[in-house]
C-alpha cells in the first residue's frame, strides 16, 4: 500500500510514474480513501493511510490526477468516479478542488514539499524500476528507507461506527 510521490506537484508525480505504477496508484488511492472512510475496512492502521488523515480531500485529488494521466494514454478507468462519488458521500465535497486550491486554503498534508519524503520517494521508485527511473532520477540513491509522516490532523469524514462495515 502506497501513494508515491516523488514530487511534491500531483501532476509531475503522474508524469514521472510508469504505466504499472501508475495503474495500482489508481486502485491504491481509492483503498486509502476506504480506510479512512468506511468502518471495519482494512488498512486503517498503514503509514500509507495514517499520513492522508484528515486531507481526504488533497488524497482523491491525488488520485484524480493519476487517473487523469492513466485515461490520457487511452485507458479505461473507473476509480476517478469512484473516488469522487465516495468522497462526495462520506466526506461531503461534492466538487474535490485543484491542487493550488487546496494548498491556498492550506488544505495540503504538511509532508507534501519535504525533500526528504519526496527523496525516500524517488529511491523506492528507483529499487524497483532502475531502468524506467534512472533517467528521471539521475544519481539519486536507491536505498534510502520510506520517510512515512504524520499527519497533524484527526479525520475530516470519520466512519460511522454504526455504519456498514466495509
Amino acid at each position: 500500500m502506497q501513494t508515491f510521490l516523488p514530487y511534491p506537484d500531483f501532476d509531475a508525480t503522474a508524469r514521472v510514474l510508469d504505466p504499472l505504477r501508475l495503474g495500482k496508484q489508481r486502485v491504491e488511492t481509492l483503498q486509502i480513501l476506504r480506510a479512512l472512510t468506511v468502518h471495519g475496512y482494512g488498512w486503517r492502521n498503514h503509514p500509507a493511510v495514517k499520513m492522508w488523515t484528515g486531507y481526504e480531500e488533497a488524497l482523491v485529488r491525488y488520485g484524480l490526477q493519476i487517473c487523469g494521466h492513466w485515461c490520457a494514454t487511452g485507458r479505461a478507468d473507473t476509480c476517478s468516479a469512484t473516488m469522487a462519488g465516495e468522497l462526495a458521500e462520506r466526506c461531503g465535497v461534492a466538487s474535490p478542488r485543484s491542487q493550488p486550491e487546496l494548498a491556498a486554503a492550506g488544505e495540503l498534508p504538511p509532508w507534501l514539499g519535504d525533500p526528504a519524503f519526496h527523496r525516500s520517494h524517488r529511491s523506492s521508485l528507483l529499487r524497483k524500476a532502475p531502468e524506467l527511473y534512472r533517467p528521471a532520477f539521475g544519481d539519486e540513491p536507491d536505498d534510502l528507507p520510506y520517510v512515512w509522516p504524520a499527519s497533524d490532523r484527526p479525520p475530516s469524514c470519520p466512519p460511522d461506527p454504526a455504519g456498514p462495515p466495509g
